[in-house]
């Protein structure tokens, strides 16, 4: 073969297939995707459209979100850790090869939408939900998850691009960074504000009509992905619309093509860091460590610990771990999933607290993270401690617990705020808030203690998800008969779905008390 970058690219290709096969395990996990993708699918076409479908423009918004959270969160990321489009086997054999730089580039950008392929793969399994409510076909399924796939490759393009362009000036890449989010900002603030002094009572309808007006569509990568959506699913074909949002993503991605080979001839030294830092944390998943993102400029001052007797040092020395990476109170991913509750708790606040409970619960199993007590489990002070494990479990869960309990504080009081709840109700929507949080937490840890030796993460969180349902099944089932067979206040309802999850996440725990009792049960 002439062109060795098009070797690699289908060598790369095989490679995987034969590893695949090789591995049982993936090779499981695809077929039980593959499985689960087509129930979804067949079952959605089999059921008929709903009697009341809601209007496709309203969907094409959602999409909007969508993408722009996926361009900003992508782009964000990149501009404040590094981005690149290679891996370490890139570096190593492409870099020093007599090959010119933009074929190479060209190369990492192929390589790069194969990887926002598979980031969008979760949209596919919403067809059938999408079918019932907007009577779309499975062409807009695929549509979608296509323009998901650009836009989150356009995101770490312009990562990418931001990063060459400052990475010789931390002030030039803290003003790149910020001005990029106070963009993005302005533009979401601006639709507001719109949508409010239109004076409509329905607010979803208001941020429908301002979205689908020329001006949003025209907001860089996230309105031409909506232009396009726009323009081959409406009641009639906008052949401008689809030209239009096709010129300029291409035109776009030109650009910052161009970018990177005007403004910086050798690109190689500014994506080496970021590779670098990328391989490093997948080779430490692969052999199950955890690693943290450390500042680059350490500002030395208060030192040690200070506090704590025993096994509850590990709480004080979480606290400070925490206050030393700048999230003493809420990291970022915690604070982007509230301003996303309270955002929607705005706008369907008319629809009443349930929707907004189901979707802030939804979300909280994806935020309630493993926290720092796992990563106890690898070192061996913990197992060295003379006390009962259940007392060293909970000392290491304590700040875990802590900040559940303030984040479920903080949310539901401005939650209940814009919802114009009763304060029994705010109270027994923040108890069921943090039973939830506990909950999911005590599933974390009961999928460590039985499940942690698994190499495939992907089937981990599938128990995960599996578990979860199951443990939450008691407060699910509570909460449907108190709401449907008795005639109980509301926060009575979310009180005794506090207790259930209480009970469950004790269960829970009782399962996985001996964890710390020897190194061994630890299989990473």
């Amino acid at each position: 073969m002439n062109n060795p970058l098009l070797y690699v690219l289908l060598t790369r290709f095989k490679n995987k297939l034969i590893s695949i096969v090789k591995k049982p395990s993936q090779l499981i996990f695809i077929i039980v995707v593959a499985l689960l993708l087509g129930v979804s699918i067949f079952s959605g076409t089999q059921t008929g459209i709903s009697s009341y479908v809601r209007p496709v423009e309203e969907l094409f918004s959602i999409c909007l979100v969508l993408f722009g959270v996926s361009f900003v969160l992508t782009a964000f990321s990149g501009i404040s850790k590094g981005a690149s489009l290679f891996s370490m086997s890139d570096v190593n054999l492409l870099f020093p090869s007599p090959t010119k730089s933009i074929p190479i580039l060209i190369y990492g950008l192929i390589q790069q939408m194969g990887t926002s392929l598979l980031l969008g793969f979760f949209i596919l399994f919403q067809y059938t939900t999408i079918h019932n409510y907007y009577g779309i076909n499975f062409k807009f399924i695929l549509c979608v998850f296509l323009l998901y796939a650009v836009v989150s490759f356009c995101g770490q393009l312009t990562a990418m691009v931001i990063y060459i362009l400052t990475s010789s000036d931390d002030k030039k890449r803290a003003v790149a960074k910020w001005s990029f989010i106070a963009v993005a900002v302005a533009y979401v603030g601006a639709i507001f504000l719109k949508a409010l002094s239109s004076g409509k009572d329905d607010m979803i309808l208001s941020l429908v009509n301002i979205t689908s007006e020329l001006p949003a569509m025209l907001f860089p990568v996230v309105g031409w992905g909506r232009m396009i959506l726009s323009g081959i699913f409406s009641p009639e074909l906008n052949v401008l619309y689809i030209v239009l949002g096709v010129i300029l993503m291409i035109a776009y991605i030109a650009l910052m093509v161009i970018l990177v080979k005007v403004k910086q001839v050798d690109y190689y030294e500014d994506v080496l860091k970021a590779t670098e830092a990328s391989f490093s944390a997948i080779t430490a998943k692969k052999e199950g460590k955890l690693t943290e993102a450390v500042p680059q400029n350490v500002k030395v001052g208060k030192i040690g610990i200070g506090k704590g007797y025993g096994s509850d040092v590990f709480y004080h020395k979480h606290r400070v771990e925490s206050r030393r990476a700048k999230s003493l109170l809420f990291d970022i991913p915690t604070m982007v999933y509230m301003a996303i509750i309270c955002v929607f708790s705005f706008i369907f606040r008319s629809m009443g607290i349930i929707p907004i409970l189901i979707l802030a619960t939804y979300m909280q199993m994806f935020s309630v993270a493993l926290g720092r007590w796992v990563k106890e489990l690898i070192l061996p002070y913990v197992y060295l401690i003379p006390e009962k494990p259940m007392k060293k479990l909970f000392n290491c869960l304590k700040e875990s617990f802590e900040k559940i309990t303030v984040e479920a504080i903080v949310l539901f009081a401005i939650v209940g705020i814009i919802t114009k709840l009763e304060p029994a109700e705010i109270i027994g929507c923040i108890l069921m808030r943090i039973s939830f949080g506990i909950l999911f937490t005590a599933v974390n840890l009961f999928c460590e203690r039985f499940f942690g030796g698994i190499s495939l993460k992907a089937i981990t969180l599938i128990l995960y998800f599996l578990f979860a349902m199951i443990f939450a099944a008691p407060a699910i089932i509570t909460a449907i008969i108190l709401y449907n067979f008795t005639l109980i206040p509301m926060w009575t309802v979310y009180v005794s779905m506090a207790a259930a999850n209480s009970l469950s996440a004790c269960l829970a725990f009782f399962a996985s008390r001996n964890l710390l009792q020897y190194a061994e049960l630890n299989n990473r």
